[in-house]
């Protein structure tokens, strides 16, 4: 993994106000060292936003701004405020095939990557840095090369956690 450029991303930080009762999307796009088309990185949809800490309940038509961090080096985000919560759940698609295929960083996609894309990809989420990550029961597409997942609140996600401890111990 270690291996492998970052990825060259239209945004690595974007904010947007989130009101509840309308939908509101951010997309992040990154661009393809392989061809020089722009691909989808994250799409990050909410509704319903209905909680937010320290603040409290929001009523129809009141807003939060909602900032999205992305760390490349674990094909993670972080979404703000931490802790918000919505009634119907906001939707995250994040892909992961800007590697090529190549996910853990050797130059070449092979088997072992195939291998990697079936066990060790999973979609993780930590409510704060000082706190375990838990893996989610995303949908993964293995055609689209992606995660999507009904996030029922905001925290730090992540695709590459068990990837990352496979390295380490590599």
């Amino acid at each position: 993994m270690a291996l492998t450029p970052p990825l060259s991303l239209d945004q690595y930080f974007v904010s947007f106000w989130a009101v509840r009762g309308e939908s509101r999307s951010v997309q992040i796009n990154y661009s393809s060292s392989i061809d020089s088309e722009t691909h989808p990185f994250l799409l990050l949809t909410t509704t319903d936003p209905q909680f937010v800490p320290g603040v409290g309940e929001l009523a129809m038509g009141d807003s939060v701004l909602v900032t999205v961090t992305v760390d490349t080096s674990k094909l993670g985000v972080s979404l703000e405020p931490h802790g918000m919560q919505f009634g119907a759940p906001a939707q995250m698609k994040i892909w992961y095939d800007g590697a090529g295929g190549d996910l853990n960083g050797d130059g070449v996609a092979d088997s072992t990557d195939a291998k990697i894309e079936a066990q060790l990809l999973g979609l993780w989420y930590r409510p704060d840095a000082s706190q375990p990550w838990t893996h989610l029961s995303a949908n993964q597409s293995l055609d689209e090369k992606s995660f999507t997942y009904a996030l029922p609140h905001f925290s730090e996600y992540e695709i590459a956690e068990a990837l990352l401890e496979w390295s380490v111990g590599f």
